[in-house]
């Protein structure tokens, strides 16, 4: 019993201290944010009451100002910009435009010019599969336009091959990057 009563009034001294320090702590926590709070809410509430009065009353006159003022300009404008891209046309006029283009609606096709690469026919065809990126398919096509023998592929100049890629919906530059000139020459001295 004696330990006990002696252990007592100890942790009694403990929970006193601890008290009074967690008194102290609250005590000085809430009066710091008081402080803070008195101190700073007057500024922050007069900051936030010229922001709000200059964002709606000198901003809103000025783009109301602006507005009036180049509305006027914007319309004008527009109008001259209608005008310089599209001629008034009568509406008779663009009705029959559009009546023909919908009936007679096609493509035109661009032409090779078989004269500065060749002609040939399907008596002097030649296995264009052997050229690497033409499968089967686009040999079909390329036979479709007139293009039959690895000679014709091989005097090909930009031009042409531009015109090739659109007739066949091939992919743009395919043709280069695959060097479809550069192995029909190759192939052209071997057969």
């Amino acid at each position: 019993m004696n330990e006990l009563s002696t252990l007592l009034p100890f942790s009694a001294d403990i929970v006193g201290i601890f008290g009074l320090m967690l008194s102290a702590f609250l005590i000085g926590y809430f009066s710091a944010l008081w402080l803070h709070r008195t101190k700073y809410h007057k500024t922050i509430d007069r900051l936030k009451k010229e922001v709000n009065l200059s964002k709606t009353d000198n901003k809103i006159r000025d783009i109301e100002t602006i507005f009036t003022e180049i509305k006027p300009r914007i319309a004008e404008m527009v109008k001259q910009t209608q005008e310089e891209i599209s001629p008034q046309k009568p509406q008779e006029v663009v009705a029959q435009q559009a009546r023909t283009s919908y009936i007679s609606y096609h493509k035109k096709r661009p032409e090779l010019d078989f004269d500065s690469f060749g002609y040939a026919d399907y008596s002097d065809k030649d296995d264009l599969t052997k050229i690497g990126g033409i499968g089967p398919y686009i040999e079909q096509k390329l036979n479709e336009i007139g293009i039959y023998t690895f000679d014709q592929i091989s005097k090909l100049n930009d031009s042409d091959i531009r015109i090739i890629t659109d007739l066949i919906d091939f992919f743009p530059g395919r043709i280069e990057r695959d060097n479809w000139v550069g192995q029909a020459k190759a192939l052209t001295a071997v057969y």
